[in-house]
C-alpha cells in the first residue's frame, strides 16, 4: 500500500544531516564578535586546516569562499588516495556513483540523481567533464588515466553560467600541472601491484620533467604507463579482462614574455589497447546455475568471447591570458579528436547468442572561448565570454543476434534466425553562448551575484540501420536537423557574520540539448528528438571553520528539478528512449575536516539524496507508471569516512591515509522492485564497508618516498550498474515458467595491494 508518509529512516536521516547543518550554523553565531575586523588575524597553529584554491567561478579563490557545493582534491591527495581514474572518484565525493555502460571505456558519473546510460552521439552527458577546459561530452571520450594533476574539482548542482557547456547534473573539473618558469625538477615513480588471483598482476609508471628554456619560457612533459593484468577472470577462455594497458603523454609550453602576459599550450595523446571489460552474471536459469557451480567467485567470468578495447585519444590548447586594468582577457582554443574500437561478447555469457557486439566511435571536436574575468577583492566583479563549440561525433553499433542455438528463449524473437544488425549514427553539433556573471559586495559580509548563458544549440546528422533486427526494427536511413535555444540564469546571496563562516542560498539553471536516440525502432521514432532537459535548483548551504580553524564543515541542502528528463528503459526486451515528465532531487550533503593535533586529520563526507520520478507515464511494457519511483543509480544514503596521520621516524617523515565507504542500495531501472523491475539485482549495488589504505615514507632532506598501498582490502564487492539480459540466458521452457532475470554488469575490483617507490629531482 502506497502513503506519503515519510520512512523513519528517511526521517532520521533527514533529521541528523540538518541538525548538522544547523549545529553548524548555531556554532558559527558566538565567533562573529570574536574577533574585531581591526585586529590582524592570528599567526596559523601547526595543526589548522589550510586553504585549497579552485576556480569553480573562473577566478581563483579559496573553496571556503565559494558559494557553490564543491568537493577539491588536490594532485597530493589523488596520489595518496590512488585516484587512477574515474571509477575512483565515488570514492571522495558524497553522493556520487560510477555508472558504467561498457567497463571503464563507456561510462558517466552520477551526481545529484543525474547520471545516462545511453551513448548516442547526438545526446549529451548531464554530468560534464572539463579537462583543462577541454569538453568532453560523450560516454567514451574520456581518458580513464590521470596523471601530473594540479587538482580535481567536482560541482555538484547545475552549471549553466560560466562554463564552456551547459550541463544540468555538475561537472568535472580537472586541472594538470602546468610548466613553471626558473625551475628544474621532476618525479618519476614506478608502481608494481597485484590482485592476488590467476596471476594478475602488473606495474605502471608515472612522471613529468619541468625544465626552463630561458628566463621567459619552460617546458614540462608528463606521462603515465600502464600494464596490469584484468581482475576478471574468463573461466572459459583462461585470459584475464577488465586489464589496464595504456600509455599517455602531455608535452606543455609557457612563454611569459611579461609580467601581465602568459601563453600556455599542451597536447595530449592516450593510447590504450587490451581486453574489453569482463562482466558477471547472476538470476535465474540453468546457466547461471552452472557457471555457479563451476565458480560462485564474482570476479570470475564466463564469456565465450574475451574482445577488444582500442582508443586513441588527442586534445590540444592554446590558452592565452593578458592582465589589463578592466581584468584578465584569456583565449582559450581546444580540439580533441578519439579513435576507438570496443569489441566484446554481447551476451556475456558461455553460449553464442551475441559473440561480437562492436562499438566504433570517431569523434572531432573544436572550441573557442573569450574570456574577461575582472580582478579579484574589488567591490564589484565580473566574468564575461563568449564560447564556440563544434563537434562532427560518429558512432557505429553492431549486433550478432543468434536465435539458432536450440531451446534458448532469444530463437523465439528472432524466428530461429541469424540476425545481425549494424547501427550507424552521425551527429554534428554547433554551439554558441555568450555568458556573463558579476558579483556585488553590498557591504563586507554581504554580496549578491546574478549571472546568465544564452545558449544555441544546433545539431543534424543521420541515423542508418541496416539489415534489420526483432530488437531495432526494419532497415532505415533518415536524416534530422534541430535548433535549440536557452536561457539559464543564476542568483546567488551570501552572507558572511565572521572571516571563518559563509552563508549562502542561490537558485541555478541548467540546459541538457535535446538529441536523437540511435536504437529507435522506426524512421519516425529515429528523427523525432528527445527534447531538451531543464533543471532547476535551489541549494542553500554553509562554509564554515572553528576552533581556531581546527574543524571544518561544508554543508548544503538542495532540491532540484528537472522536465523532460532524457530516460532509456527497457520496454519488452527493446532498450527505448523516451521523455520522462518530471525528476525532483531532494537530499543534503555534508563535508567535514579536523586537525584533532598534530599531524592526524579526519574526515567525514555523507549525502543523502531522494531522487524521484515525478511523473514518467508508459516507463515500461503495458503502458506501466513509473510515477513516484526512485531513480536508478543514486544511493539514499552515502557515507565516506577518511584519516591522515604524519609523523617523524627513522630518520623520515611518515605519513599514514585509510578511507572506507559505505553507500545503501540503488535501484537499478526505472520500473523499480515494486513493479518487478530487477529485484534479484538491487542487492548487489550496495556498498559496505570498502576501506583502502597507504602508508609512505620519505626521509628527511632526501629525494625519494616510498607507498605501500592497499584498495578494496576487505574485498568487498558490487555490481555499478546491472541490465538484465535475460532473453539472452533462458530457455523457452524458463521463460515459459516464468523466469525473468538473469543480470549482467561490472563488478568493482577486488582487493588490491602494492608498492610505489618515486623519485625527485632537483
Amino acid at each position: 500500500m502506497r502513503t506519503k508518509r515519510i520512512p523513519r529512516t528517511r526521517s532520521l536521516a533527514w533529521g541528523a544531516s540538518t541538525a548538522a547543518l544547523l549545529t553548524g550554523l548555531g556554532l558559527m553565531a558566538t565567533p562573529a564578535t570574536a574577533q574585531p575586523a581591526a585586529q590582524p588575524p592570528a599567526a596559523p597553529a601547526s595543526n589548522t586546516l589550510g586553504e585549497v584554491i579552485v576556480t569553480a567561478t573562473r577566478r581563483e579563490e579559496a573553496l571556503s569562499k565559494v558559494p557553490v557545493a564543491v568537493t577539491a582534491i588536490s594532485g597530493e591527495q589523488v596520489k595518496a588516495a590512488r585516484l587512477g581514474n574515474f571509477s575512483d572518484l565515488p570514492s571522495m565525493v558524497p553522493g556520487a556513483t560510477f555508472v558504467s555502460t561498457k567497463g571503464q571505456s563507456t561510462a558517466n558519473v552520477q551526481i545529484r540523481g543525474q547520471s545516462t546510460t545511453n551513448d548516442a552521439p547526438a545526446l549529451e552527458l548531464p554530468v560534464a567533464i572539463f579537462m583543462d577546459d577541454i569538453y568532453y561530452g560523450t560516454l567514451a571520450s574520456f581518458s580513464a588515466d590521470f596523471f601530473d594533476l594540479q587538482q580535481i574539482a567536482i560541482l555538484r548542482g547545475p552549471q549553466g553560467t560560466t562554463f564552456g557547456r551547459n550541463v544540468v547534473g555538475g561537472a568535472l573539473q580537472i586541472t594538470s600541472n602546468k610548466p613553471k618558469l626558473g625551475d628544474t625538477h621532476g618525479e618519476v615513480s614506478v608502481t608494481a601491484e597485484t590482485y592476488g588471483r590467476h596471476g594478475s598482476s602488473g606495474f605502471e609508471s608515472q612522471g613529468f620533467f619541468n625544465l626552463p628554456i630561458n628566463d621567459q619560457a619552460a617546458a614540462r612533459i608528463a606521462y603515465s604507463v600502464k600494464d596490469v593484468d584484468g581482475y576478471m577472470h574468463n573461466v572459459v577462455t583462461g585470459n584475464n579482462l577488465s586489464d589496464q594497458k595504456s600509455y599517455a603523454i602531455r608535452p606543455s609550453l609557457l612563454w611569459q614574455p611579461t609580467d601581465d602576459f602568459r601563453l600556455t599550450a599542451f597536447v595530449q595523446y592516450n593510447h590504450e589497447n587490451m581486453f574489453a571489460s569482463g562482466y558477471r552474471f547472476f538470476g535465474q536459469g540453468a546457466v547461471v546455475a552452472n557457471a555457479q557451480a563451476i565458480s560462485s567467485s564474482p570476479w570470475d567470468v564466463f564469456q565465450d568471447v574475451d574482445g577488444v578495447n582500442r582508443r586513441n585519444i588527442v586534445a590540444g590548447q592554446v590558452r592565452a591570458d593578458w592582465d589589463q586594468p578592466l581584468g584578465t582577457l584569456t583565449s582559450i582554443t581546444s580540439y580533441r579528436t578519439l579513435d576507438s574500437f570496443y569489441r566484446d561478447d554481447g551476451d556475456n555469457g558461455p553460449l553464442p547468442m551475441n559473440s561480437n557486439s562492436i562499438n566504433e566511435s570517431k569523434e572531432f571536436q573544436f572550441s573557442q572561448e573569450f574570456r574577461l574575468t575582472s580582478p579579484s577583492g574589488r567591490r564589484f566583479e565580473y566574468v564575461a565570454g563568449l564560447y564556440y563549440g563544434f563537434e562532427n561525433l560518429k558512432k557505429s553499433i553492431t549486433f550478432g543476434f543468434n536465435g539458432t542455438v536450440p531451446g534458448q528463449f532469444l530463437g523465439v524473437l528472432t524466428g530461429g534466425r541469424l540476425q545481425n544488425e549494424t547501427v550507424t549514427g552521425d551527429a554534428h553539433v554547433m554551439t554558441i553562448a555568450p555568458f556573463a556573471e558579476g558579483k556585488f559586495h553590498v557591504t563586507d559580509q554581504l554580496a549578491l551575484t546574478l549571472g546568465a548563458r544564452y545558449t544555441l544549440e544546433e545539431k543534424n546528422g543521420y541515423t542508418r540501420h541496416a539489415n534489420g533486427s526483432v530488437f531495432y526494427g526494419a532497415p532505415f536511413d533518415v536524416h534530422f536537423r534541430e535548433t535549440w535555444r536557452r536561457l539559464t540564469p543564476r542568483a546567488i546571496l551570501e552572507f558572511k557574520p565572521t572571516d571563518d563562516a559563509l552563508l549562502y542560498a542561490g537558485v541555478s539553471t541548467g540546459f541538457k540539448g535535446g538529441g536523437w536516440s540511435l536504437t529507435s525502432t522506426n524512421p519516425a521514432a529515429a528523427v523525432t528528438p528527445l527534447d531538451p532537459e531543464k533543471s532547476t535548483s535551489y541549494e542553500a548551504g554553509a562554509k564554515v571553520k572553528l576552533f581556531d580553524r581546527r574543524l571544518s564543515i561544508n554543508a548544503a541542502v538542495y532540491q532540484a528539478d528537472t522536465k523532460n528528463l532524457q530516460v532509456r528503459s527497457l520496454v519488452g526486451p527493446v532498450l527505448t528512449d523516451t521523455n520522462a515528465g518530471t525528476q525532483r532531487v531532494k537530499g543534503v550533503e555534508l563535508e567535514t575536516v579536523a586537525a584533532l593535533f598534530d599531524g592526524l586529520r579526519i574526515g567525514a563526507n555523507y549525502a543523502y539524496t531522494d531522487a524521484k520520478y515525478r511523473s514518467f507515464p508508459g516507463c515500461a511494457a503495458g503502458n506501466a507508471d513509473c510515477s513516484g519511483n526512485r531513480v536508478p543509480f543514486v544511493p539514499m544514503n552515502d557515507l565516506k569516512l577518511f584519516a591522515d596521520y604524519a609523523w617523524s621516524a627513522w630518520g623520515g617523515d611518515l605519513s599514514a591515509h585509510v578511507d572506507a565507504q559505505w553507500a545503501s542500495t540503488t535501484e537499478v531501472v526505472p520500473t523499480n522492485y515494486r513493479l518487478g523491475g530487477q529485484p534479484l539485482a538491487r542487492p548487489f549495488t550496495k556498498k559496505d564497508g570498502i576501506l583502502n589504505a597507504s602508508l609512505t615514507y620519505e626521509p628527511v632532506g632526501g629525494s625519494w618516498r616510498l607507498q605501500l598501498w592497499g584498495k578494496n582490502l576487505t574485498n568487498r564487492w558490487y555490481m555499478s550498474a546491472p541490465a538484465n539480459y535475460y532473453f539472452y540466458y533462458l530457455t523457452t521452457a524458463e521463460f515459459a515458467a516464468g523466469l525473468r532475470e538473469v543480470d549482467r554488469g561490472v563488478i568493482n575490483p577486488p582487493r588490491q595491494v602494492g608498492a610505489t617507490f618515486t623519485y625527485k629531482f632537483q
